[in-house]
Parts: C-alpha cells; sequence; structure tokens
C-alpha cells in the first residue's frame, strides 16, 4: 500500500487547489493546472526542492490561486524539469541556474528564454544559439558566463528529453527517473504533453494516466492483469509505475 499513499499525498494539495477556467485563446502551454505535489511526482523531483524553488526563494513567479496553493503550467514544469536535468546531470547549483535563468532573459524577451529550441547544454555551460539577425552575425552565447561567446561545433541541443515543434515552441517533455543523462539514452516510457489527457503523465504513445495504473497496482491488481486490460506490454507498465513510484530498495 505504499504507493497508494503516496499518491493520496501527492494529490491532497490538488484537493486545495481552486484551478480558474481556461481563458478564450489561453494557450494550453499556459494555462495552470499542475500543483508542487502533482508536479514532483510527474517529474521525479523531491517535493521539498520544487517547493523551494517556487515558494521559499522562487526562481521564477508562478500563478497562486486558491488557498494560496501554487498553480503551475506545462511551461513551469518543463522549466522545472530543465533545471533538474541542469542540476542531476549537469551539477549546477541553484545559484548557477539563477545566474543562468537571469542571463537568458537579458539574451531573450520570452518568458520562459530556457524553453526554446535554440537553447543548448554542453558539460557545465547552458548556451543560446541566437541566429544571425540583420546585420548581426550568429552569435553562440554562454548563459553560464554571461556574456561570453562559444564556438558554436562543441555543444549539442538537450533533445532526448524534450520535443520542440517546427517552429522551435516546446510540445513534449519525457521525464524519466531513469534516465542516464547522456545524449544515447533515449528511453522515453512516459510522456507529458498538454494536449494529451490534459496533461496528464500518461505512458508513452498512448493516452493511459500513470497515475490510474499506479493506484490500480497499489490495490492488488497485478502487471500481467493491467497489461492485457490495457493491451500494452508488462514492460510498459513497469516502467512507467518506476518512473512514478519507485520500489523500495531492500536494506
Amino acid at each position: 500500500m505504499k504507493g497508494l499513499r503516496v499518491l493520496r499525498r501527492a494529490f491532497k494539495e490538488s484537493d486545495m487547489a481552486n484551478r480558474t477556467p481556461r481563458k478564450p485563446h489561453q494557450s494550453l502551454l499556459d494555462y495552470p493546472t499542475y500543483t508542487i505535489p502533482e508536479a514532483a511526482l510527474y517529474l521525479a523531483i523531491p517535493e521539498n526542492t520544487l517547493r523551494y524553488w517556487i515558494t521559499s526563494q522562487p526562481l521564477w513567479l508562478v500563478k497562486h490561486v486558491g488557498k494560496n496553493v501554487p498553480i503551475l503550467s506545462f511551461h513551469d514544469i518543463s522549466q522545472a524539469y530543465f533545471i533538474d536535468v541542469l542540476r542531476r546531470h549537469y551539477f549546477l547549483t541553484v545559484a548557477d541556474t539563477r545566474r543562468i535563468l537571469k542571463a537568458a532573459q537579458i539574451e531573450s524577451a520570452a518568458k520562459y528564454p530556457l524553453l526554446k529550441e535554440n537553447i543548448r547544454v554542453f558539460y557545465k555551460h547552458v548556451i543560446m544559439d541566437k541566429k544571425a539577425r540583420g546585420r548581426l552575425p550568429r552569435r553562440m552565447v554562454d548563459l553560464s558566463r554571461h556574456p561570453q561567446l562559444v564556438i558554436p561545433e562543441i555543444v549539442e541541443p538537450l533533445s532526448t528529453r524534450i520535443r520542440w515543434d517546427n517552429k522551435g515552441n516546446l510540445v513534449q517533455i519525457y521525464p524519466w527517473r531513469k534516465w542516464s543523462g547522456k545524449a544515447e539514452d533515449k528511453s522515453r516510457p512516459v510522456t507529458i504533453d498538454p494536449n494529451v489527457m490534459s496533461g496528464r503523465l500518461v505512458i508513452t504513445g498512448t493516452r493511459i494516466p500513470v497515475e490510474v495504473i499506479a493506484l490500480r497496482k497499489a490495490r492488488g491488481e497485478s502487471i500481467p492483469h493491467l497489461a492485457k486490460d490495457y493491451k500494452i506490454s508488462e514492460a510498459g507498465i513497469e516502467s512507467a509505475l518506476e518512473h512514478l513510484v519507485p520500489e523500495k530498495k531492500a536494506a
């Protein structure tokens, strides 16, 4: 029943959230829909860590509704995931991230400048690839050492965890608790897409919410039964469950 307790705790705050109706023409990317516990569960980020980034020493402003409960948009959770990748796999500190965010805002008028396709990551450097414009040549700005410029050939996009559309706008993220941090690791067992199941975490390639699978498993249904019921592989069920509520390792 451990998994059931984890899910209940994560979604308890959701009951307090007074989500406002979506405004006409409001993008699904900017519609506030995730509480901090929900986002932390989906992204496999410790809840206290995410809460610190959003409320204690905010890295960026997030909409508050209801009883002072922060509600995050898809853009917000994507930025949180990007920051977690920098922290976990590229060993950047919160102070580093704060400086990078500030530099990115100086270089770009975008509200979420780190979520554009022109952002590259190389070792401990976060690079903004600024295309040639008018008489200005193409520039690679090192946001980690702002305003230092770098050589374009040494950087690579963080493309295994994030997908952009043909306009360079963020459309999906692929959080994965076991991601190795290496570009060749393209494991994508779960997906968050604001156009699929209202942005809930789903098993990749389906419309099956991972939390529904986890609740059924916590109530005693077997993985073979769930796989047969949803007509997907047992490995797909197991990977999704491991991301959302990992099994506690024996001492």
